[in-house]
């Protein structure tokens, strides 16, 4: 099995290989004890060179702050489902106030008075056919007359 350098572990561990390299090597790393030593060995010396992250980075405050603004967005997301559901539960309860006070029952009342009252009277359709008919009627004995007259 062969082994990488210390040279290429630091290039390793500072990023600058190509992304089929460094597959290669955590993969060896996976499987060989000694790479696996020499890159934590190498990790431990170079921490004092990676950037160390700042106070307010890691500072309570800011963790606070972010659980509090996950909670208010929490917050905000639940009454959009409570309001839906009052929403449906209001509109349920004055269907049942209409349906117990009869408003439907004088409103299909009043539909079913309209239908008889148009059922009685001829369409439009009708009325259009008697008055075409009656103008036909009354241009036939004109026409009666100017054949008699020659």
């Amino acid at each position: 099995m062969s082994h990488y350098t210390k040279e290429e572990w630091r290039q390793f561990i500072f990023d600058v290989l190509p992304e089929e390299k460094r597959e290669e090597m955590e993969n060896h790393l996976y499987s060989c004890d000694e790479c696996l030593a020499v890159y934590m060995e190498l990790i431990e010396q170079s921490a004092s060179g990676l950037p160390t992250p700042s106070e307010k980075a890691i500072s309570a405050d800011v963790i606070l702050e972010q659980a509090a603004l996950d909670a208010k967005l929490k917050r905000m997301k639940k009454p959009q489902h409570k309001q839906k559901l009052l929403h449906y539960g209001i509109a349920a309860i004055i269907t049942i106030g209409f349906m117990s006070s009869g408003i439907f029952q004088s409103a299909t009342n009043a539909a079913v008075l309209g239908t008889n009252i148009s059922e009685n009277r001829p369409s439009y359709t009708e009325q259009w056919m008697d008055k075409t008919l009656s103008f036909l009627d009354w241009l036939k004995p004109n026409k009666k007359e100017e054949g008699n007259s020659r």
